[in-house]
């Protein structure tokens, strides 16, 4: 897997999009909007807890406005 992935995070259910690879065996996932009370929009996870996402899971993220485009990177441009 790698950013910009769709993933299934197993213990819950719900469909992500990688957003990061943060090294070490662990993402950053962003989920679909509204979250159900309780759970987060977005998440570092271990990735053995992730499973590809199948075409109808993606789909349906895609139709929920998860997209790459969707995704807001805060972190300042780099310069050299």
């Amino acid at each position: 897997m790698k950013q910009w992935d769709y993933v299934v995070y197993e213990p819950e259910g719900r469909t992500g999009l990688i957003t990061l690879d943060l090294g070490h065996g662990l993402m950053r996932v962003a989920f679909l909007r509204p979250v159900p009370p309780g759970q987060l929009g977005e998440a570092t996870i271990r990735t053995y807890d992730l499973k590809p996402a199948s075409i109808k899971q993606t789909e349906a993220a895609r139709a929920g406005g998860l997209t790459r485009e969707s995704q807001k990177s805060f972190l300042p441009p780099h310069r050299r």
